[in-house]
């Protein structure tokens, strides 16, 4: 417990020097060489600790939590090691292979350490390498470019998650997760909030949404909770629960339109009561095949 407790402190206050001086907040900052040292160090000494010396087949906890701690430290280590060695911050291509270099670390963690989650991790930097990728190949591609990448990247991590589940491998769950984060990303990026929120990793402002992404963002939505609920897995469930309370806001409060400058119509009609069918017939048609089965 101390292990895994100090580790942790001693990542916080180094992320927190490192603001200090990074010059974020208008104070007194240091050159590159000694903020790679305030972000490298924690990562390295972490990253050795959680890995070195294991005995036991099963990940202790607290190498696990000073491993995901080093994952999460990884980006802004590898950054900053980019920013000492004078590398463009506008080439897509070294962001691209800064977050390779997290995957692969995340990966390693999963897959061969055997802290089966950080396979999550992983799928996460994947979706910022690639965006970085597509970015560098095509030079400033369009939202639409970006949902249709996005949604092929996303039906890669749902084939191997579900190869993974297929084998027994815990790493399976992970990537099914990481698809339906994806598919919300793909359901939500054509909102102008949505694509500004993106907007650190460049991703531009989005032009609505339409029926199709809507229906996108509700199918993967029901899907991921469904998924969650019949294997009793906690990611896909809370992915999909976000994914439905989104759904709902944009939906209910017509932010389409809004967008578009037009005005609400609030009506009955449409997504309300199509839902309302369905969810009513198939909530009646559960509850009389129970009492048919007893």
């Amino acid at each position: 417990m101390l292990r895994m407790l100090g580790g942790v402190t001693f990542a916080v206050g180094a992320v927190i020097l490192y603001l200090r001086k990074s010059g974020v907040s208008g104070g007194a900052d240091w050159a590159a060489f000694p903020l790679l040292l305030v972000a490298g160090v924690p990562f390295v000494l972490l990253l050795t600790l959680a890995i070195s010396n294991r005995r036991a087949e099963e990940v202790e906890r607290w190498r696990a939590a000073l491993l995901v701690t080093a994952v999460l430290l990884a980006p802004l280590a590898l950054e900053q090691l980019r920013d000492t060695l004078g590398l463009s911050p506008r080439a897509n291509f070294w962001h691209f292979l800064v977050f390779s270099a997290v995957v692969a670390l995340a990966a390693y963690g999963s897959f061969v350490v055997g802290a089966a989650y950080q396979a999550f991790l992983a799928g996460v930097a994947g979706i910022v390498a690639w965006r970085f990728l597509w970015d560098w190949i095509l030079s400033d591609p369009g939202v639409t470019a970006f949902r249709w990448l996005f949604l092929i990247l996303g039906l890669g991590y749902l084939g191997a998650g579900l190869v993974l589940r297929a084998g027994k491998a815990p790493q399976g769950d992970e990537l099914i997760t990481v698809a339906g984060v994806v598919g919300l990303l793909v359901g939500v990026l054509g909102l102008s909030e949505a694509a500004s929120a993106f907007s650190p990793f460049g991703v531009p402002s989005g032009h609505g949404q339409g029926f199709f992404w809507d229906f996108l963002l509700l199918l993967v939505s029901l899907a991921s909770v469904a998924y969650g609920a019949l294997n009793r897995v906690r990611g896909p469930a809370y992915v999909g629960f976000v994914g439905l309370l989104i759904f709902s806001l944009v939906v209910g409060l017509e932010v389409n339109a809004l967008l578009k400058r037009e005005q609400p119509d609030g009506s009955f009609a449409g997504w309300p009561l199509a839902l309302l069918l369905i969810g009513g017939g198939a909530l009646a048609a559960g509850v009389a095949a129970q009492r048919r089965t007893g």
